[in-house]
């Protein structure tokens, strides 16, 4: 990274020397930031949990091209590296306060003077590893998982590889192993998923179902029990199950494939490295107790659990469930004191689960669970052969609620959560009649989605960023549109969608910032003396598209004045005749005047030449005119 300086260079000027000051460079955006951020810090020593030996250094400043800046920092406490003290500050474009990110959950409090020495550090990661070799131990501070302890970090290598090992600084233990390299590849056999492949370790005399590329997450067996203990799965030639739910290791192929998937897609969509952002694994407990139907994320012990079902051959570990359980962990690591789990936050806590679920099942595209917006179809819990929630329409299962209403909260959040699942399905892939099925909206309106890729960026986007301990749905509305905003743009096809598909779902209503926008679709919003409009009778207005687009939707922006906005028909014309209905008479609407925005699906063209408006006035008796309109594409 680039600093500023201010040099003197000695020059020899008629044999003297003269001192020249080098021009003072402008600060770069991201100096800008650093700077900004380091401010803040300063002025916000509790959000990063602050303690008096704390030094700050930076490791990364990234200045996006909206113009909000995050600027990542390492932590040193009196003087030694603080393994997990690394935060984020984020700054808004005019360079206020937006936030802090802090893997750190408390300010370290620990003695640095150890009293275990280098020297037996080296020797208990020798031993406890079957190390052939020992680097030397450096003095760290370890503030992962709870309170700091003061630990040595060992490099060692080993039958399985090199790896870190975190000794205790206290006691002669192994706090951590953060295997670096020797990572096998294995096949294994799911209920749920096909064949399947599984990132392994390779131990002296077998392999393990422990993941290095993924944060040395761990898939573990709980025997059938409530307490454990959890013994990690181990197989002698790298190949696991056999497809059947009656062989222990099958439904644990399932779910180390599904926690490597939702890693990947954490990584690779979200730009998020593991549940808890630091590249830390969890482990994935499998046999909890006898014929447990349930699948669930305890926040205590950060961990997730799997039960097998209710005649032990259904276990609860497909795809979705995985990603969802998992998501659980994500929320409560992304909020501080976690989307508290009553009233309406709690309806959003179980949806971002089953919205982040329902996406890792898409970027995986297994063939043998092909993915959808079902939660859960795949081990038919109540054996009917339907699922366990329908985000398209969530009131399918005969219990959830599709649209909010004052007492929603009131509800198990798996029944609130209806409200989530409706409003992202509704955004991402639009109303009516989908691929995945046909989704209603409570207010008769019509939405045209953004795709998924948007709509998990944006909700990934507030969650992280905007969201509090107790949201409410209208503050998960403002929220969205706030994370829209900033993503992709207030006067845009994809703000709209998002205003739209809550006022869907009876959360708000529906409105655009209107003066904003104008300018940018450089409308003229001012009036036309002529001609009104006939009356009864259609009258139509032109507009020219220079050239050919390719795209799915245009957007046709229409401002007139009607004291009876029902008696009027709208439609649009292509070039080549082709005619889209913008809006239908309708008798009962009898509001005055249309500002409106109206998404057109073109099915993939957009011609060039002459577009019409065509306006019908279907009852007679009352002028009007056009203020103005505009076609966007």
């Amino acid at each position: 990274m680039r600093r500023i300086s201010v040099a003197l260079a000695a020059v020899l000027l008629c044999g003297s020397a003269v001192a020249l000051a080098a021009p003072a460079q402008a600060a770069s955006p991201e100096e800008t930031a650093i700077a900004r951020a380091q401010e803040l810090i300063r002025l916000n020593p509790e959000a990063v949990r602050a303690a008096g030996g704390d030094r700050y250094e930076v490791w990364r400043a990234t200045v996006t091209r909206t113009g909000f800046a995050h600027v990542r920092f390492t932590r040193l406490f009196q003087g030694l590296p603080v393994v997990g003290g690394d935060f984020v500050v984020h700054l808004a474009p005019d360079g206020a306060l937006d936030g802090f990110s802090v893997s750190q959950d408390r300010p370290v409090a620990v003695a640095t003077d150890p009293r275990v020495t280098a020297a037996q550090a080296a020797s208990t990661a020798r031993e406890a590893l079957r190390a052939t070799e020992v680097g030397t131990p450096q003095l760290v501070v370890d503030a992962i998982g709870g309170a700091a302890r003061l630990a040595w970090r060992v490099p060692v290598t080993a039958a399985a590889g090199e790896a870190d090992a975190l000794v205790d600084a206290v006691e002669p233990r192994v706090l951590r192993v953060n295997p670096l390299d020797h990572t096998v590849i294995g096949t294994g056999h799911s209920v749920y998923s096909g064949q399947v492949s599984l990132s392994t370790s390779q131990g002296i005399n077998d392999y393990r179902m422990v993941d290095p590329l993924r944060g040395n997450s761990r898939t573990c067996d709980m025997q059938h029990t409530v307490a454990g203990p959890c013994v990690t799965f181990t197989d002698m030639n790298n190949v696991w199950g056999d497809g059947n739910p009656a062989t222990n290791q099958t439904a644990a192929v399932d779910v180390h494939y599904g926690s490597a998937n939702t890693w990947d897609f954490y990584l690779n969509v979200l730009g998020r490295h593991g549940v808890f952002g630091d590249g830390v694994g969890i482990t994935s407990q499998v046999h909890r107790d006898t014929n447990w139907v349930n699948a669930s994320w305890s926040s205590t012990q950060k961990v997730v659990r799997y039960g097998d079902g209710s005649n032990g051959l259904r276990p609860l570990v497909s795809l979705d469930v995985v990603g969802h359980e998992m998501s659980h962990g994500l929320t409560q690591s992304s909020v501080p004191g976690n989307l508290t789990y009553s009233g309406e936050s709690g309806g959003l806590n179980e949806g971002t689960s089953d919205i982040l679920g329902a996406m890792a099942e898409f970027y995986a595209n297994n063939a043998a669970d092909t993915p959808d917006y079902l939660i859960g179809e795949e081990f038919d819990i109540w054996g009917t052969g339907d699922p366990l929630r329908y985000m398209y329409q969530p009131s399918l299962d005969g219990i959830s609620k599709d649209c909010w209403y004052n007492g929603v909260g009131n509800l198990d959040p798996h029944l609130s959560s209806g409200v989530t699942n409706h409003f992202f399905f509704l955004a991402a892939e639009g109303s009516g009649v989908t691929p995945y099925g046909t989704s209603p909206t409570c207010d008769g309106s019509s939405v045209v989605g953004v795709g998924r890729d948007r709509a998990t960026q944006i909700w990934y986007h507030a969650l992280t960023n905007y969201f509090t301990s107790n949201e409410t749905f209208a503050q998960a509305r403002a929220d969205t549109l706030a994370a829209t905003a900033e993503l992709y743009g207030r006067c845009g096809s994809t703000y709209r969608t998002v205003a739209m598909a809550w006022a869907a779902v009876g959360v708000g209503t529906y409105s655009y910032p209107w003066k904003q926008c104008i300018p940018k679709w450089n409308l003229v919003w001012e009036e036309w003396p002529q001609p009104p409009f006939l009356d009864p009778g259609p009258i139509k207005w032109w507009t020219k598209v220079q050239e050919k687009g390719t795209l799915e939707t245009v957007e046709v922006a229409v401002n007139l004045t009607h004291p009876r906005r029902g008696d009027l028909r709208l439609e649009l014309v292509s070039p080549a005749g082709r005619s889209y209905l913008l809006k239908a008479a309708d008798a009962d609407d009898r509001a005055a005047d249309l500002t409106e925005v109206y998404q057109v699906r073109l099915g993939g063209v957009a011609e060039v030449g002459e577009w019409a408006l065509v306006v019908e006035d279907v009852v007679k008796g009352e002028q009007s005119h056009l203020r103005g309109w505009s076609l966007l594409y």
